[in-house]
């Protein structure tokens, strides 16, 4: 009977490979790889020999079903990788184990490394309750707006992953938006050159900007928003129209107003959508 196991694989350090995993790799008769020359790394390190097929965020929707039709005709066993950590957890797999279990094909979990878990095991913050967001948005406008919202669900611990190219910016935004949190920011963790800055938000930036390597790396951030004061309850606050109306009582256009909406912590939505009420109250006039 064909199988699917989800296979976690080390995030930086290879001999942090376990038994298990290595068995699964051993018995599995195909393995489905985010990238096939990363993980022919692994299997070289411990000399595996087993054939692969790419299963990416690019390809995956079209993959999937390819390869769960070739496991049932051929009643394969397939390992599902990721470069590094666990499938599926801000990396491809999700919908080759959807395919999967909606087949009626077997999936089990082999267990292993996440930079999300081990992010929170050193941050020394109280991580009973906490939320993993990934990747936020590039581009400045949606940052804010998803940090604002972020800080509204009032989830004390978040875990955000970043690239190293943009690492400075989220840390400058988080400065600004959640002044006085604490940061636990971890770079490349397992692997030779681990770094860790852990401090305020404020202090953990200084580090990056006086960090000529700051651009090297993979960064798993850890931020405790329980030391911040607690937020007024949002009801409140004014109404986004009447709070845009208000700036342009005192001299903004609908645009500026708008903008200012956003930095305040208004969704991109309810202004989109008061900015187009407002436009046509004046147009009625």
């Amino acid at each position: 009977m064909p199988k699917l196991y989800v296979v976690a694989t080390p995030i930086g350090n290879l001999n942090d490979l376990t038994p298990r995993m290595h068995q699964a790799l051993e018995d599995a008769d195909l393995i489905a790889a985010e990238d096939t020359r990363v993980t022919m790394k692994l299997l070289n390190q411990f000399d595996i020999r087993k054939p692969m097929t790419s299963c990416h965020r690019h390809n995956e929707e079209d993959k999937a079903p390819q390869i769960v039709d070739r496991m049932t005709a051929e009643d394969l066993t397939v390992a599902l990788t990721c470069d590094a950590g666990t499938p599926g957890i801000s990396d491809p797999g999700h919908l080759l184990v959807r395919a999967c279990w909606e087949a009626g094909i077997p999936v089990e979990p082999v267990c292993g490394p996440s930079a999300v878990a081990t992010a929170l095991s050193v941050s020394g913050f109280d991580a009973r309750e906490f939320a993993f967001f990934g990747f936020l948005p590039r581009e400045k406008k949606a940052l804010v707006e998803k940090l604002n919202a972020i800080r509204r669900t009032g989830i004390p611990i978040v875990v955000l992953y970043e690239s190293p190219h943009r690492i400075v910016e989220l840390v400058a935004a988080i400065v600004e938006l959640w002044p006085g949190c604490l940061l636990c920011v971890c770079s490349d963790l397992s692997k030779r050159f681990e770094r860790i800055y852990r401090g305020e938000a404020a202090q953990v930036l200084d580090q990056f900007r006086n960090n000529p390597g700051v651009e090297k790396g993979e960064y798993c951030l850890v931020a405790d928003l329980s030391v911040l004061p607690p937020l007024e309850p949002q009801q409140q606050r004014p109404a986004v129209q009447a709070w845009m109306l208000s700036k342009m009582v005192d001299g903004a256009s609908l645009s500026q107003a708008a903008q200012a909406a956003q930095a305040a912590g208004y969704t991109r939505n309810e202004v989109y959508r008061s900015k187009l009420k407002i436009s046509n109250m004046f147009e009625d006039e």
